[in-house]
């Protein structure tokens, strides 16, 4: 028979051993989930981990590219070997950086051109048809791309690896991009790439690339431009537009079209070194409203057209062998507007000489303002 004191020490008992399980699963719980838990360990184990990954592995690319620098990339090994970018989760494509890493071609659009290389952009952005699209489909992080520019692509059709060489408005009108990613040195055309972007310097192309035409057009924060490279044909409309160019190295001399290279180049005050190699100079400064200096106009050029309209500081000494002879281009004089209130700030003097024939009628093109004068 149990007495009732003794019913009152069990149930006293239960109670206490409830209250102990409480507190030794709440230091459990907390020794768990707390702010210096297992599970918080555990997650910051797992972190230092990645992050010793990562430092080892950057360790290891930087030792990788001190010796592709001085010993160059064995690219037959590079393409033999190369895998899928490990981030890559819709493209079935293989590309390679020109440091020879795998990219992650979920950030390109990609295109297989006619020749058998690729662009990076839709069929109709490369083609310069119908609406402009941009083919780089990642983020800007702090100016500057995610991940790098493919050199090599091998679609899932391909038996081999081939060049990318066509970037056709590939960064189009992203304006939050500051910093020129590295252009890989099979690329031939960057056609429109920058267009209305906000790359600052430009320090190094490649010099694969033939055609820059409208490359930075717009790009209103670029200051200087510090190489261009040997090969450029075509700089027409390259840096139309970029107001706050200041420091641009001489052009290439295997560079023939330069029509409206730096029209609206606002703050341009000496102008780079014109090649003989040039020949269409159409609208090259019109509007460089600060332009002071441009030293001579070789003799293979044939067009004047526009070339120093509304160049008002345009000062000094000029020195102008063209071989324009008043012939019709579209519609117009190969020489017309060539001065069109060019030279009219107060209190400055622009002499002109040179093997040109027609030089009083150049000069006749300024304007009643202006203060241009033939040297004899």
């Amino acid at each position: 028979m149990v007495r009732k004191n003794e019913r009152g020490i069990t149930l006293i008992a239960l109670v206490i051993s409830i209250i102990i399980l409480l507190i030794l699963a709440g230091i459990t719980i907390v020794a768990i989930s707390g702010e210096n838990g297992i599970i918080q360990r555990a997650v910051e184990a797992r972190e230092e981990t990645e992050e010793a990954e990562k430092i080892e592995q950057n360790t290891l690319n930087s030792y990788e590219d001190t010796i592709n620098e001085y010993m160059g990339i064995d690219w037959d090994r590079v393409l033999a070997n190369v895998e899928k970018h490990p981030d890559q989760k819709t493209s079935t494509a293989i590309g390679v950086g020109a440091d020879g890493r795998a990219v992650n071609m979920d950030l390109w659009e990609y295109t297989l051109l006619d020749d058998g290389n690729y662009g990076l952009n839709d069929e109709e952005s490369l083609a310069a048809t119908g609406v402009r699209s941009s083919g780089y489909k990642g983020k800007i992080i702090d100016g500057r791309i995610e991940g790098t520019i493919p050199q090599y692509i091998k679609g899932s059709e391909d038996t081999e690896f081939k060049k990318v060489t066509n970037l056709a408005f590939t960064f189009d009108g992203i304006e939050t991009l500051e910093e020129l990613p590295i252009i890989p040195n099979t690329v031939t055309s960057i056609y429109n790439t920058f267009r209305y972007c906000n790359i600052i310097n430009i320090e190094y192309l490649p010099d694969s690339i033939e055609n820059m035409q409208g490359a930075f057009y717009g790009c209103e924060k670029l200051k200087t431009v510090s190489k261009l490279p040997k090969n450029v044909k075509n700089l027409s409309w390259t840096f139309r537009g970029c107001t706050s160019l200041v420091d641009v190295c001489d052009i290439p001399n295997n560079t023939t079209n330069l029509e409206a290279t730096f029209s609206e180049c606002s703050n341009l005050i000496i102008a780079p070194n014109i090649p003989e190699s040039a020949i269409n100079m159409h609208a090259t400064f019109s509007k460089c409203t600060s332009l002071t200096t441009v030293k001579r106009i070789p003799s293979n050029v044939n067009n004047l057209i526009n070339t120093f309209d509304g160049c008002t500081n345009l000062q000094g000494e000029l020195k102008i062998d063209a071989n324009v002879t008043g012939q019709m281009i579209d519609g117009q004089m190969d020489y017309q507007g060539c001065f069109w209130q060019a030279c009219t700030a107060e209190g400055i003097q622009l002499k002109i000489s040179g093997n040109c024939a027609i030089l009083d009628e150049i000069v006749g093109t300024a304007g009643s303002d202006s203060n241009i004068l033939l040297s004899n």
